[in-house]
């Protein structure tokens, strides 16, 4: 038979647990919609924001190239000039500049290893295709 401390301990207990995985749960912010830039021999690169916007930081997936990246989901960083937007990442200890996306329209695409960028064009169509929610949870499989 329970008593009164069992039972406190028990709905601590319960507690506890519930309030570890609400912890456990805990999705980051993400911007409501992929970006997603479609290239030659079929590439694809969507792209997320992650975070808060002043963390600079984005979700990147190539998709379609002979690559060790491919469909590999990577968090980069942003970085916005006048010119264009960057995303870049450390490659060997060197910052490595993946994506440079120059007006929405058109960019360059670099693969580490690879000789030549692959040319890239925001696509609106397969950006609506993609789902912002279902990518961070892939990302966030894929860490643990």
């Amino acid at each position: 038979m329970f008593n009164y401390r069992k039972w406190v301990a028990l709905a601590v207990a319960m507690f506890s647990l519930c309030a570890g995985q609400v912890h456990a749960e805990e999705r980051p912010q993400v911007a409501e919609q992929v970006v997603a830039y479609i290239g030659e021999q079929g590439v694809k690169v969507w792209t997320l924001r992650i975070g808060e916007r002043a963390a600079n930081e984005a979700l990147v997936q190539v998709e379609g190239v002979d690559h060790d990246w491919n469909m590999r989901i990577q968090k980069m960083q942003v970085e916005k000039t006048a010119k264009d937007t960057r995303y870049y990442t450390t490659v060997d200890g060197q910052k490595f500049v993946t994506l440079i996306v120059q007006g929405m329209w058109g960019g360059e695409l670099y693969l580490p290893g690879e000789p030549q960028p692959l040319s890239v064009g925001y696509s609106e169509g397969v950006s609506r295709q993609g789902n912002a929610q279902a990518f961070l949870t892939d990302y966030l499989a894929a860490q643990k």
